[in-house]
């Protein structure tokens, strides 16, 4: 490197060459990642046909409906059948533990055999009942309220 006197070090033609070496790399640098990470083009949207739709997709029992009713349901199921190892329980002179525990274990039987198999269906059943007989009452106290509104 050449130095001359009036120009300082770091502004001679083979610095100013080093350095702009040195941004075009780190640019191809730069390209290449973007190139290796840049994500597809997403295919355009086509609608599919309501009928389309229809004809291939069948409604799952188990996927429709409300999950609350259904949690509801199972949790009434395992507080009936706990209740009822409760009932024998005491019929049978166990002591508290064991009457508390076979309560418990019970419960959280029919609890988690709720999820599968036939009691799934029944499950499913049981609150699209559930719903009916709910929105007919709130149908009737509805009407009741409004034929019997003090005022």
């Amino acid at each position: 490197m050449a130095v001359s006197r009036g120009r300082p070090a770091f502004a001679t033609d083979d610095w100013m060459q080093e350095q702009q070496l040195g941004a075009e790399a780190e640019a191809e640098g730069w390209r290449r990642m973007r190139q290796k990470f840049v994500r597809p083009e997403p295919e355009p949207y086509q609608p599919v046909p309501a009928a389309a739709i229809a004809a291939i997709v069948e409604a799952d029992p188990h996927r429709t409906g409300s999950v609350i009713l259904k949690a509801v349901v199972r949790f009434l199921l395992a507080a009936f059948a706990a209740y009822l190892a409760w009932i024998a329980g005491v019929d049978a002179r166990f002591g508290e533990f064991d009457i508390w525990m076979a309560t418990g274990s019970t419960f959280a039987i029919v609890l988690a055999l709720s999820m599968f198999g036939p009691a799934r269906g029944f499950v499913h059943a049981a609150a699209e009942t559930m719903r009916w007989v709910l929105l007919i009452a709130v149908g009737f106290g509805a009407t009741w309220l409004a034929f019997n509104w003090p005022g």
